[in-house]
């Protein structure tokens, strides 16, 4: 899957370099605007996660998205060796916490996960970087998101935009934090409320940290984490990683 193609014709024309790149190199991956070359990718033998990945994902963007999807399993598996609960700012369908769920058995795990979303859309006040469309909204979405996690008693689903919805509930203590909310000024307001309460050894995770169009949410997060003594790993998939010390 690749983002932003104007026309069949422009898939042609990938599709081609694809081909050419294949002619030169045994392995090949082309997937959620990467192209990969001669990579063992060996997380993929992990029968668990490829199989949470493909009985959650409704479509093929979706399924797009597993190298991404690798990076929260890696880090909600070392996040397991940290005190704390885990939380996702930026929830949309509940795609990757519903994959992380299934392969952690989260169910049986003594922690709670909270997700928090307005699923509605990003709020206009929060909205710096001026998105075109109202994304991310769905009617019924936020009942559909309930519905996935039922039956998880430890999962909370909180509508709301952040950081208003804290107040709903929060965990005092968090091992892993997600935030994929598209919007600069809504992430930095969750740090500013979720970091101090990121457990030594925690994981932080950004989803569109590194991707074009969304510097601002780079340089204002890259900025955070410098006056805090922490740095922002940049990886290939356009996330951001962060272990708190």
């Amino acid at each position: 899957m690749f983002y932003g193609l104007r026309s069949d014709a422009d898939m042609e024309v990938l599709n081609s370099a694809l081909a050419s790149l294949r002619s030169i190199f045994p392995r090949v991956v082309g997937t959620d605007n990467m192209i990969l070359l001669n990579r063992s990718l060996g997380f993929r033998r992990d029968k668990k996660f490829m199989q949470a990945v493909q009985r959650q994902s409704r479509d093929a963007q979706e399924r797009s998205l597993f190298l991404r999807l690798h990076t929260l399993a890696w880090g909600a598996l070392h996040a397991l060796n940290t005190a704390g609960d885990f939380v996702e700012c930026g929830v949309y369908r509940g795609y990757s916490s519903a994959v992380l769920a299934e392969y952690l058995g989260f169910a049986t795990l003594p922690r709670q996960f909270y997700l928090y979303d307005t699923f509605a859309g990003i709020p206009p006040e929060q909205d710096a970087e001026q998105h075109d469309t109202p994304i991310y909204h769905e009617d019924g979405l936020y009942q559909s998101v309930v519905a996935r996690f039922a039956e998880y008693p430890n999962i909370r689903v909180i509508r709301g935009a952040v950081p208003q919805s804290f107040a709903e509930g929060v965990p005092d203590t968090i091992a892993f934090l997600h935030i994929d909310m598209n919007s600069s000024v809504a992430e930095i307001a969750a740090l500013d409320h979720l970091f101090d309460r990121v457990s030594p050894g925690g994981v932080i995770i950004f989803d569109d940290y590194g991707w074009g169009g969304y510097e601002a949410q780079l340089y204002a997060e890259q900025d955070f984490m410098k006056k805090r003594g922490h740095y922002i790993l940049e990886l290939p998939t356009g996330q951001g990683m962060v272990i708190k010390h």
